[in-house]
């Protein structure tokens, strides 16, 4: 076995019943880049995720449900090393709101996965569900594993990726989302593609007066620009990853990234793109994509 890498990997799930492909993923992961994997479960005071009143312990008998969650995670941490034996897993249960006890738990060089974040009401949305609020506020990346085709690859080959996809603005956390895109394509063996959305490049990077004297040649030859400018260095250090730069010049880059979810088997974003104000309503293109992609979403911090 090769030397254990600095950093774990986290895995954190809101429900037991639909926790166990969630955790899977995460030990593939854990396992792949030699680090070790702490499966992590966060007992909330009543009320409090979804009111923030901290109530006092006392007035709750948490002893049971401590008692049989520990007993579920220790189950899950021994059906992830009977498959990977080299594998060294950990398992944590703290009383407290879970994104709260989730972020204390990570550091920078750790990767935390999450299982997929609440859709059903706007509300839930404001209020926050832990994957949103993880995936806005984490120090680390957050790869939310969500997809119904994705469910049937970890429970059939969990080591196959055949295609990791990255979208991409020209901006600081673009390149930070390449940089985790292609380490984690080399690792699997998978090709990446590189997503630019001439929507967002316009808005920023060109003038109103100048987009109206923009031909199609024009626009793509500035796209191409920024693609090469954004994988510069990192297809010579990843060169056995195959390439594919996709430019988008008709859809949103939610809706570009959207459609690439359906065949992908990672879907890469930036937590921040060159807009400078996050919107805590409707969210940013990572907030969106990581709430209703077809795949898993890795968002990097």
């Amino acid at each position: 076995m090769n030397a254990e890498r600095a950093g774990k990997v986290v895995v954190g799930f809101k429900e037991l019943e639909h926790s166990r492909h969630t955790v899977r993923w995460a030990a593939f992961e854990a396992a792949s880049k030699n680090q070790p994997l702490l499966i992590a479960q966060a007992i909330p005071v009543p009320l409090e995720e979804f009111t923030r009143i901290r109530l006092p312990t006392e007035a709750v008998e948490f002893e049971p449900l401590r008692t049989e969650l520990e007993t579920e995670l220790n189950t899950m941490a021994t059906e992830c090393t009977r498959e990977l034996p080299d594998l060294r897993v950990r398992t944590m249960t703290r009383m407290g709101h879970p994104a709260k006890i989730l972020g204390e738990t990570t550091e920078p060089e750790d990767l935390l996965v999450l299982g997929p974040p609440d859709q059903a009401k706007p509300w839930r949305i404001l209020l926050g569900s832990t994957s949103a609020e993880l995936v806005r506020t984490a120090r680390t990346p957050v790869v939310v594993v969500r997809g119904e085709r994705e469910l049937r690859r970890i429970t059939t080959n969990p080591r196959e990726f055949t295609r990791v996809v990255v979208g991409v603005d020209g901006s600081r956390g673009s390149s930070r989302a390449v940089q985790f895109a292609y380490e984690f394509a080399s690792r699997h063996g998978a090709g990446l593609t590189v997503l630019l959305s001439w929507n967002e490049i316009r808005k920023y990077a060109v003038s109103p007066a100048a987009r109206r004297r923009l031909d199609q040649s024009q626009v793509h030859q500035t796209c191409e620009k920024v693609l090469a400018e954004t994988v510069a260095g990192w297809h010579e250090r990843y060169p056995e990853v195959p390439l594919h730069r996709q430019v988008v010049t008709e859809e949103k880059a939610a809706d570009a990234l959207f459609s690439a979810s359906e065949e992908a088997d990672l879907l890469v974003v930036g937590s921040q793109g060159r807009g400078s104000i996050r919107s805590s309503l409707l969210g940013s293109v990572s907030y969106a994509v990581a709430h209703y992609a077809r795949c898993p979403v890795a968002v990097v911090h």
